[in-house]
């Protein structure tokens, strides 16, 4: 279509919105179901709302179709403003985030269609849509590399160097076994625990999580892999048999997936944490965005939910799932929740039997939750949890034996789950070492130690500079669930955040002060380091010293062991 033949409106109504930010979309999405471009925005007049975003849909939509791409938009609206999204093809994404900020910014049709067209022109890339045309198999691209299959079944090709579709040999080429974990809490543990599991039978496991990128239990890159990069990385590594990806709610929002080919997505709950961001206000929003990753499944997959989450039971209903070709399976720690009531596979725990499963048309199987080192004989309850949902998901790929000796060898050490109920002995206390940063995280800990027997409790508090002062609240209430005798406070230099250093410390110290934390019992301290000497030197036979660690596990463990920390290898109910 020439310029002269665009009918695109010109900016009636475009000053009621104002353009934020846009981004690429690489994958299926909250808005969108593959690739394409998103812009946030904000609605200067909200009673205008409904014609602001019906504007900029026709407005792109027309461009688009001068493009000559298939016309997809979507719109999304939250508390700040509204999401604004538009489909496009894989090889002219930023082509597509210029288009999309045009259509809120405005102006002369013609002079966007001319400069837009010079754009994709640039951008193109036939032979990579010609790649992902006839590849029939799991496609991974970004801007350096493209690769078909997964794994040890793939192949990669340098972006500058892709072949011609019919000279690209993918015969050989396929599958591997391949597993998404989402969750507020408990998805590393969930992610690492499948991997040890599906390790025992011999394959070669990779694994990304917020801590590291693993393939066959050695570490590949410490750091967060949480995101598509580090499912692409990880997947194109030939020495990976199968796979396990922990995958974060801001890479789902800002990018979408990696992956379209899981066997398996499991969403192990949805609680407060980050909200406000990228649109997600409310607990309603948080499970429509982790559950995102049921668009990663394969037809005939399997999408693993807890039924002890009421979020996630309420978008089940609301988006009326399953709502594709795969299969729905819920856990819980209650047998009597109706959601399990004929389903197979299910899981469940119970007081008589521990852990139970029902794979389908199989027998019952059980396991004593003692046999079970993570979760403390139950006391754990998060990690009966974890257990559960590593439970269905792991049936789907290997047998019983293979279930049973992961759980069974998998612990709350420093070498099994680092940074996740890690027990150390020092002067007579117990340091409990974990990563826990939300409320409900803080929450969890205080179950697991309600009933251990202690003469005085200290906790140590430190949070992120993104979160709301509500949220330090939050946090800071949860925390007396411990009931801590003691509060160090802690500023986390790596996560400022946009905070001056000091701020999040004084918010917490203000929300003890309110809910009666007399000022005797707290102390704040300049960073994580002096927050755990701080812990030790306050440490005496009989304590329990709750120290949450975010900016360096590494070093806080390091330091444990200098000052003559011993770690506990079995759980504390048991080394008593």
């Amino acid at each position: 279509m020439s310029a002269d033949a665009l009918e695109v409106p010109a900016a009636q109504g475009q000053t009621w919105l104002h353009l934020r930010e846009g981004r690429r979309l690489t994958g299926p999405n909250l808005l969108l179901d593959g690739p394409g471009a998103a812009v946030e925005v904000e609605i200067t007049e909200r009673g205008q709302t409904l014609e602001a975003i019906a504007g900029w849909r026709q407005r792109a939509g027309d461009m688009a179709a001068a493009l000559g791409w298939q016309v997809v938009t979507a719109s999304r609206l939250h508390a700040s403003g509204a999401s604004l999204a538009l489909a496009a093809p894989i090889d002219v994404l930023q082509t597509a985030v210029e288009l999309a900020e045009w259509a809120v910014i405005g102006g002369d049709p013609a002079v966007a269609l001319s400069r837009l067209q010079a754009l994709r022109d640039a951008e193109a890339q036939p032979r990579l849509l010609a790649l992902a045309a006839n590849a029939g198999l799991e496609f991974l691209h970004d801007d350096e590399a493209v690769t078909v299959g997964l794994g040890a079944h793939s192949r990669s090709w340098a972006l500058v160097d892709l072949p011609h579709a019919e000279a690209a040999v993918i015969a050989d080429l396929g599958t591997i076994p391949l597993v998404v974990v989402t969750g507020t809490n408990g998805k590393t543990t969930t992610a690492r625990l499948l991997a040890r599991i599906l390790g025992m039978e011999g394959a070669v496991v990779g694994l990304t999580s917020t801590d590291a990128l693993s393939v066959g239990g050695e570490l590949v890159e410490a750091g967060d892999w949480s995101g598509p990069g580090g499912a692409r990385r990880l997947l194109r590594d030939r020495r990976v048999g199968c796979a396990v990806l922990e995958t974060a709610r801001g890479g789902l929002l800002r990018r979408g997936l990696a992956v379209r080919w899981a066997d398996v997505a499991v969403v192990i709950n949805v609680a407060a944490d980050h909200l406000g961001e990228w649109g997600i206000d409310d607990l309603d929003a948080m499970a429509e965005a982790k559950l995102i990753v049921r668009k990663g499944l394969k037809t005939g997959g399997l999408l693993v939910l807890n039924a002890d989450s009421p979020p996630l039971c309420a978008a089940a209903v609301r988006l009326g799932l399953p709502d594709g070709p795969y299969r729905l399976a819920w856990f819980s720690r209650n047998p009597q929740v109706h959601l399990l009531a004929g389903h197979a596979p299910c899981a469940w725990a119970d007081d008589a039997r521990g852990l139970v499963w029902r794979p389908p048309n199989q027998p019952l199987e059980t396991m004593a939750l003692r046999a079970v080192p993570i979760t403390h004989a139950g006391r754990a309850v998060h990690n009966v949890e974890n257990c559960l949902a590593a439970i269905l998901a792991a049936q789907e790929l290997c047998g019983a034996t293979a279930i049973r000796g992961g759980l069974a060898s998998f612990g709350s050490t420093v070498a099994d789950n680092p940074g996740r109920a890690n027990l150390f002995a020092f002067a007579g206390a117990t340091v409990l070492v974990d990563f826990a940063h939300n409320p409900d995280g803080i929450r969890q800990l205080a179950m697991l130690t309600a009933d251990w027997p202690t003469t005085r409790r200290l906790i140590v508090l430190g949070q992120a500079g993104d979160r709301s002062d509500a949220d330090l609240y939050d946090l800071a209430q949860a925390a007396l669930a411990c009931c801590p005798d003691h509060v160090i406070l802690k500023e986390s230099l790596h996560y400022l955040r946009g905070r001056p250093l000091g701020e999040v410390s004084a918010v917490l110290a203000a929300a003890l002060v309110d809910l009666h934390v007399p000022n005797s019992a707290v102390a704040l301290v300049a960073d994580e380091d002096a927050a755990v000497q701080a812990t030790l030197d306050w440490c005496q036979p009989g304590d329990l010293a709750i120290l949450l660690v975010h900016d360096d596990f590494a070093a806080a463990v390091a330091t444990l062991a200098a000052r003559g920390a011993r770690e506990l290898t079995s759980p504390h109910h048991d080394s008593r």
